[in-house]
């Protein structure tokens, strides 16, 4: 199934030549960030770590770019947060339809199946990150784990891109720009919060059970 609606699948850079009339698109989003390879299965991802707990002591975060590169496919590496993050993308992407309550769907369209796998990699993404005890007294306490804020950039980036793609409305394409931008520096802040030891991330909850992937 391509996860991505229509032809969604493509970094900021390729935007330009849709919406080069927007002067107020940030200078972060112009970078080109890559485009998903043909033929990206996103099921497949993530499966060699599946079921791993890994303790590096210091987990290899992503700069905001990274994160936003991997997500659209234009980033490789040996991390396995890349291809999570990738597969997060693909998986929140294949969900646009069901938000925007469009009854035309491809006939083997899974949502349960679809939000089992976003928990599933949210879970093995918790798991991989343990994260050093905060050094910094009094350091505060996240709402989020890592796992469920790697998920939220994902779906912010998916639905953004669909939006600048297809959305013939300037302001609303301004604003899911600047939405972005702020989910993007919000990133940036818990990444430097998190080197240096000021915030404590919960360890994550699967939810209420979901049916299994088949």
């Amino acid at each position: 199934m391509d996860a991505w609606p229509s032809d969604a699948v493509v970094g900021p850079a390729a935007m330009d030549r849709d919406s080069a009339e927007d002067a107020n698109r940030p200078a972060w989003a112009s970078r080109d960030l890559g485009v998903a390879p043909a033929g990206y299965s996103p099921t497949s991802v993530g499966s060699a770590w599946s079921g791993r707990v890994v303790n590096p002591g210091r987990v290899p975060l992503l700069e905001p770019e990274q994160l936003l590169a991997a997500i659209c496919g234009g980033l490789r590496g040996s991390s396995p947060l890349i291809g999570w993050a990738r597969a997060l993308g693909d998986l929140h992407a294949a969900l646009i339809p069901v938000h925007l309550g469009r009854p035309q769907r491809p006939c083997d369209f899974d949502e349960p199946g679809i939000h089992a796998d976003i928990a599933r990699i949210v879970g093995e993404i918790n798991a991989w990150a343990v994260f050093p005890p905060p050094r910094a007294v009094g350091a505060c306490k996240h709402t989020h784990s890592f796992g469920e804020v790697i998920s939220h950039v994902a779906k912010t980036y998916a639905e953004v891109l669909w939006t600048v793609r297809h959305s013939g409305d300037a302001e609303l394409r301004h604003e899911a720009w600047f939405h972005l931008g702020e989910v993007r520096e919000g990133y940036a802040e818990l990444v430097t919060a998190l080197r240096a030891g000021r915030v404590r991330l919960p360890r994550g909850w699967s939810g209420v059970c979901r049916p299994p992937r088949r």
